[in-house]
């Protein structure tokens, strides 16, 4: 023990010490790229099934409207309803729905309507679409507009507007 060298303690402390933080190192930087990769992998998830591929969001939104014109063109609006935002189908009943599309004699008279523009906004999570289109009714062609919101089976109705006034709404008045 006497010929026991200090420096050979001091640079073995180093070297274990070296050694520690390079192994300390590589693990954060391998935990770190898991997470990035995992973080990655989530939000392409994310992506492929909100853009399904070959589908865009106006092709969405054309899911949601063709079926509902011709659907309350037809009279059979219980089967329309479910095509209506939450807070639409909240605010108004099936009674009032049926009533208001009755009411329109261009929304009763609806056969097709195609769909030329859509403008999307987003804020946080949720994000809401704007679509313009044309209506084909037995009254003739006018402009539609459909105000939609996202909803976990997809874009849902909140407003439709004809040659730009509202004739249905799910957004009601404070009294």
């Amino acid at each position: 023990m006497a010929d026991a060298n200090p420096m050979r303690w001091v640079v073995l402390s180093l070297v274990a010490g070296a050694l520690f933080a390079v192994g300390l190192v590589t693990y954060i930087r391998h935990t770190v790229d898991e997470a990035k990769a995992k973080a990655q992998a989530e939000a392409s998830a994310q992506v492929a099934r909100r853009e399904q591929p070959g589908r865009s969001r106006l092709d969405e939104v054309t899911i949601v409207a063709a079926p509902f014109v011709s659907l309350v063109g037809q009279g059979r609006f219980s089967e329309a309803y479910p095509l209506l935002a939450a807070p639409f189908r909240q605010a108004v009943t099936l009674e009032a729905f049926a009533a208001a599309c009755r009411a329109s004699p261009i929304l009763a008279g609806a056969r097709t309507v195609s769909m030329r523009e859509l403008r999307q906004q987003s804020a946080g999570g949720a994000s809401s679409l704007e679509a313009r289109g044309l209506l084909l009714s037995t009254a003739g062609a006018v402009p539609i507009g459909f105000v939609l919101i996202d909803e976990p089976p997809g874009p849902r109705i909140l407003t439709v507007s004809l040659a730009g006034v509202p004739v249905l709404q799910g957004v009601t008045r404070a009294h």
